[in-house]
């Protein structure tokens, strides 16, 4: 049940931020929030990690929609009692990040980043919450595994 109830924030948080970003932040300007650590920039991203493949949304929207099928079947196993429980958790934080930005990839053509954090001398990529999610997500399923289940 948790693990339902994480997929739906993380989705509902993300879709709602976006909003707001939409409807609050100008279009490709930047607005500073902590001073040279942390901007609001609204951007319109066609491609994914990092804008790259940007105008090849059809493969986008098969290749991502084939990942997200594939985790899906996963999570639904492991809430069925098969597999490692304890991998509920982090698939769902990927699952409702990555929902949330293929819905609005699907609805829109284009997903909405926002958040911008500058790395000294390095142009720093523009993200969202979905993104965070599916990086710690991904992160935390793929450590997991190194630590004993007590359970078992």
């Amino acid at each position: 049940m948790r693990a339902i109830v994480t997929f739906f924030s993380i989705l509902g948080l993300d879709l709602g931020t976006k909003h707001w970003a939409e409807q609050k932040l100008p279009l490709n300007r930047k607005k500073e929030i902590v001073k040279n650590r942390l901007y609001f920039w609204h951007i319109k991203n066609g491609g994914m990690a990092y804008n790259r493949f940007d105008g090849r949304r059809k493969g986008i929207l098969l290749s991502t929609g084939g990942l997200l099928a594939v985790y899906t079947g996963l999570f639904f196993r492991i809430l069925g009692g098969k597999g490692d429980r304890r991998m509920a958790l982090p698939l769902a934080v990927t699952l409702g990040g990555g929902y949330a930005n293929f819905w609005e990839r699907l609805k829109k053509g284009k997903v909405t980043d926002f958040l911008y954090f500058p790395i000294k001398g390095k142009n720093a990529p523009i993200f969202n919450l979905a993104d965070i999610a599916i990086v710690f997500g991904a992160t935390w399923m793929t450590i997991l595994p190194c630590f004993k289940n007590k359970k078992k």
